[in-house]
């Protein structure tokens, strides 16, 4: 099953962005914002590219099949933003072990409740002078090699890309860890779920964001059984 759902969205994201990068015809910005709803369609597909390699980091992308679990997040991580899979798994594990201390990567906790100071961090920890270079790489041969209009390969690849890191941070790390006044944590966990209907937390973040705390003590569980997980944790 994970492979088929990998697969798909392989798919369905090569799919879309091929056609946007080379069959919309853009001469102006604001013809690109008429394109809004595009972006927003290739940047969750961005997102699942991205939830594919975190199900990869706990081997449930193929769980019975560790090599091919290993180069499905290897492969995903290189498209989405040209990140070291072995770097992000090592990390993500981290983050698990230390979830909401000073040890956690994911985590500020000099500045917990504030958005940017997090995100900022949080970029800190996981973007590097390689991943840099080698998406500054790709851009040239979209550019010179394939002949791909800028404007298109701003609209089409980079920004849905930016975006989807910000919307992945916001519901999937930023919300689910920060610690509210009102409400403490329920365990050692240091997250929790957030009530919201199951097609909103499909769209918001895969369900990492609305079922964030089944995930911690199940991180096994794929994306797409997080929400049956919930009467059982």
């Amino acid at each position: 099953m994970g492979i088929t759902v990998a697969f798909t969205i392989l798919m369905t994201w090569s799919a879309v962005l091929i056609t946007a990068l080379t069959q919309v015809q853009l001469n102006t910005w604001p013809e690109a914002i008429s394109y809004l709803w595009l972006i927003l369609l290739i940047q969750f597909l961005y997102m699942g590219l991205f939830i594919t390699v975190h199900d990869a980091c706990h081997g449930s992308v193929a769980p019975d099949q560790p090599r091919i679990n290993l180069w499905v997040g290897r492969i995903f991580s290189v498209l989405y933003a040209g990140f070291s899979f072995d770097r992000l798994k090592l990390k993500h594990h981290q983050h698990h072990q230390f979830s909401g201390t000073f040890q956690d990567p994911d985590f500020h906790p000099e500045n917990q409740p504030s958005f940017f100071p997090w995100l900022i961090n949080f970029f800190k920890q996981y973007v590097s002078l390689w991943q840099i270079l080698l998406m500054s790489l790709f851009a040239q041969i979209l550019f010179h090699v394939f002949h791909l209009p800028e404007i298109n390969v701003f609209t089409f690849w980079v920004l849905p890309s930016v975006l989807s890191s910000l919307q992945l941070f916001y519901f999937g790390t930023y919300l689910p860890h920060k610690k509210n006044q009102n409400q403490d944590f329920q365990d050692h966990h240091r997250t929790r779920n957030k009530s919201l209907p199951k097609a909103w937390s499909f769209l918001s973040c895969y369900h990492f964001g609305a079922f964030h705390h089944n995930h911690h003590r199940s991180p096994g569980t794929p994306w797409y059984q997080l929400p049956g997980r919930i009467k059982t944790l």
